[in-house]
């Protein structure tokens, strides 16, 4: 057979085992991974009914009640309603959040005890919400469009493989809003779902752990935790969401993500 032939018979064998090979084997950017995630991990809309546990560094444990709300528009930016059910000392506290496509985000802030809700600040999402280990800007969905993300390795959490991206804001406003210098982002290569994130302080020193555990398929290639930990490692104080139940597509209306609603509902 002339070398020509055997050149040309090679490079299809070589094209055919690609169009087999999984989409994790096939190489790409970080970029592509987390635009990937962004993708295969939204829905129309959700609600969460949430135990949160605020663990401090003794081992006391407070409890908490809420539900969690998200509504993705035509945009593909997610709107979310946060409210809190019990104890008596948040009863009836809310919080609500639009995406911004530029990152300034419009946030609201209902406390019972004022009667009132109040606008939060674009640079305030990055302080603690509620007095827990996550920040407001922790509770979006991942803002791909405001990182640059590089390929940082792979490996093993739980026996699952992973890509280890690194996130770091895409711009000096990103930057300034942001309570973080980088994160690392562990996804997983089977189902693009987050499951462990690193958040490093304006100093560069690690500040934060979170854990996404119990990781179930909730509709098509749609991943979600069961449970979720934020660790802080510099008080070694912990945060804890377990997920008592959750609905998913069910229809939420664009009239319950709004400041009307949000005092409605510390009525």
């Amino acid at each position: 057979m002339r070398r020509r032939e055997l050149f040309t018979l090679a490079a299809a064998a070589i094209g055919a085992a690609g169009a087999l090979a999984p989409r994790g084997a096939i190489a790409q950017t970080a970029a592509e991974i987390m635009q990937t995630h962004r993708t295969r991990q939204a829905t129309r809309d959700e609600e969460e009914h949430l135990l949160m546990k605020l663990v401090d560094k003794g081992g006391d444990v407070k409890q908490r009640k809420l539900v969690r709300y998200l509504l993705r528009g035509k945009d593909q930016l997610n709107k979310v309603l946060i409210r809190f059910s019990a104890p008596r000392d948040v009863e009836g506290t809310g919080m609500l959040t639009f995406e911004g496509p530029d990152g300034r985000d419009e946030q609201w802030l209902y406390l019972p005890s004022a009667k009132k809700t109040r606008r939060i600040a674009a640079s305030g999402k990055k302080n603690k919400f509620m007095g827990t280990e996550f920040a407001s800007e922790d509770l979006l969905p991942e803002a791909v469009a405001l990182n640059r993300y590089t390929l940082a390795g792979e490996q093993t959490v739980d026996g699952q493989a992973c890509w280890v991206v690194e996130a770091v804001p895409a711009t000096e406003r990103q930057a300034e809003d942001s309570g973080y210098s980088k994160r690392k982002l562990w996804v997983r290569k089977d189902a693009y779902a987050i499951v462990k994130r690193e958040f490093h302080d304006k100093r560069g020193r690690l500040e934060k752990i979170q854990h996404d555990r119990k990781l179930v398929v909730i509709t098509g290639t749609v991943w979600r935790p069961g449970e979720v930990e934020m660790l802080n490692e510099q008080n070694g104080n912990r945060t804890i969401l377990i997920v008592e139940s959750r609905a998913v597509d069910k229809g939420l209306k664009e009239d319950l993500f709004t400041e009307a609603e949000l005092l409605r509902g510390g009525a």
